[in-house]
């Protein structure tokens, strides 16, 4: 989950898990493989969904406050 070369803020993300996770519970998705979902039609990008992370000093926690910070 990267835009513009550069990762997006863990509150996006975060959002994006929790959407993602509540409907997949919702529809017993849970147990599957991701390749399994990745063929499936989703209102979601399962390929997209961050496996790896930067460095922590790296990561921002909300862009908003990051801006308004400096």
């Amino acid at each position: 989950m990267n835009t513009r070369d550069k990762f997006l803020p863990l509150m996006v993300i975060r959002r994006y898990l929790k959407l993602t996770y509540n409907y997949c519970s919702s529809n017993n998705l849970l147990d599957l493989k991701i390749e399994d979902l990745s063929s499936m039609e989703l209102p979601f990008k399962i390929d997209l969904l961050p496996t790896k992370f930067p460095k922590p000093n790296l990561l921002e926690l909300n862009k908003d406050r990051i801006s308004n910070l400096r």
